[in-house]
């Protein structure tokens, strides 16, 4: 007897389809098809080489994962489903000595076959499809209703199942303390190069699995950007303007949060700008509650922000974080998502003065009684010493 699922919340997309009249869902998208069958796959973002599952309604029907053959047997070690199954890719041979099939499509038809997937309405991800893949998984299942369950799918994994939060939590607890590090090195005489050094060495001292990301702006070159790729060696001085967005992946799931800073002193109005962010940044964090929209989130932060800071340049104020660092809901003007209890949201608030781009984002755990605020604990001053 195969573990029951951690990460997967399986009563949630069941409670999905049976509002939806769906049968089955079958998933090749690759953080639906982590999600889903709980195996932190590599290479799935690749057209020729999909990890899909098949999920039922009927329990009768039993659930199947099929992956590459060179994946086998860590998947069939990693995840709840028994029924796993691989096809040739990578590598014809391996340590298990088990059919193979010759490609996804062949060992799709004698899962669908077996389980009489006939006159069923079945869930894709449609849209989000490659084309070529969709034409073919469209073909098989001719006999059968098509429906589109990409953003049903999104509401499904928004909510956070207990394991999902831990790994969130502590992903963002060491992005905070990476944080610490990357502070403390901002001084005049080192470089950029310096600062994501320090930070990402932090990251992995304190367990991260790896870099979800790290974009450092700083100095003149590249003040101004929201998300500049790789340090530029620039050499900081009294003055200088310096942010990072950042985030530590934890056992798959991603850290995300961003400061700014000037070192040794900044005008009046940069002084005032920071501030007004970072008020409309903690009064919605404390605000956001179950059954308020992400609309609603939105037009609250940009009523009271645009009373301060004219042309607010934001389309969106936030986001939820989870396998995919953007998830639902996006906060945004015409967003109809309802928040609910055990989502992680993400709010961030930027403003363009002087070449530079102040930008702040907070993490916050939406619960039934109230909000966790989990980067609390990060300073937010706007001036470090010289």
């Amino acid at each position: 007897m195969k573990r029951k699922p951690m990460i997967f919340n399986e009563q949630r997309l069941q409670a999905m389809m049976d509002r939806k009249g769906i049968d089955a869902v079958i998933v090749r998208g690759t953080e639906n098809s982590k999600y889903m069958s709980e195996f932190f796959h590599n290479g799935g973002n690749l057209g020729y080489r999909p990890f899909t599952v098949f999920y039922f309604r009927d329990p009768a029907r039993k659930p199947a994962f099929v992956v590459p053959a060179v994946d086998l047997h860590l998947a069939m070690d990693s995840t709840w489903i028994e029924d796993v199954r691989a096809y040739a890719m990578a590598e014809f041979f391996t340590d298990l000595d088990v059919h193979f099939y010759k490609d996804f499509f062949e060992a799709a038809r004698d899962i669908l076959n077996e389980r009489n997937v006939k006159g069923l309405t079945i869930g894709t991800e449609g849209e989000n499809l490659t084309t070529g893949f969709r034409q073919q998984l469209e073909a098989m299942l001719d006999g059968n209703k098509l429906v589109d369950v990409a953003l049903d799918l999104d509401m499904v994994r928004m909510v956070k199942t207990p394991e999902e939060i831990r790994r969130l939590r502590k992903a963002t607890e060491i992005t905070v303390k990476a944080h610490a590090s990357f502070r403390a090195e901002i001084k005049p005489g080192k470089t950029d190069e310096d600062l994501t050094r320090v930070a990402l060495a932090r990251m992995i001292a304190e367990g991260a699995d790896g870099i979800h990301f790290i974009n450092v702006g700083c100095g003149p070159g590249t003040s101004f950007a929201a998300h500049s790729p790789f340090p530029t060696g620039h050499r900081m001085q009294a003055g200088d303007f310096v942010k990072v967005d950042m985030g530590a992946m934890y056992r798959g799931y991603p850290g995300d949060f961003v400061r700014s800073y000037f070192i040794g002193r900044a005008s009046d109005r940069h002084r005032e700008i920071w501030a007004r962010l970072n008020e409309v940044q903690l009064e919605l964090g404390m605000w956001l509650k179950p059954g308020v929209t992400g609309g609603e989130c939105f037009e609250r932060s940009y009523n009271h922000i645009s009373k301060y800071l004219p042309n607010f340049p934001r389309e969106f104020v936030g986001h939820g974080l989870g396998l995919n660092p953007h998830e639902q809901p996006r906060m945004n003007r015409i967003n109809r998502t309802v928040l609910e209890p055990d989502t992680v949201i993400c709010l961030e608030f930027s403003y363009y003065h002087e070449g530079v781009r102040h930008h702040t984002e907070d993490t916050f755990l939406v619960k039934a009684d109230g909000v966790e605020h989990w980067t609390a604990d990060c300073p937010r001053e706007l001036i470090v010493p010289a």
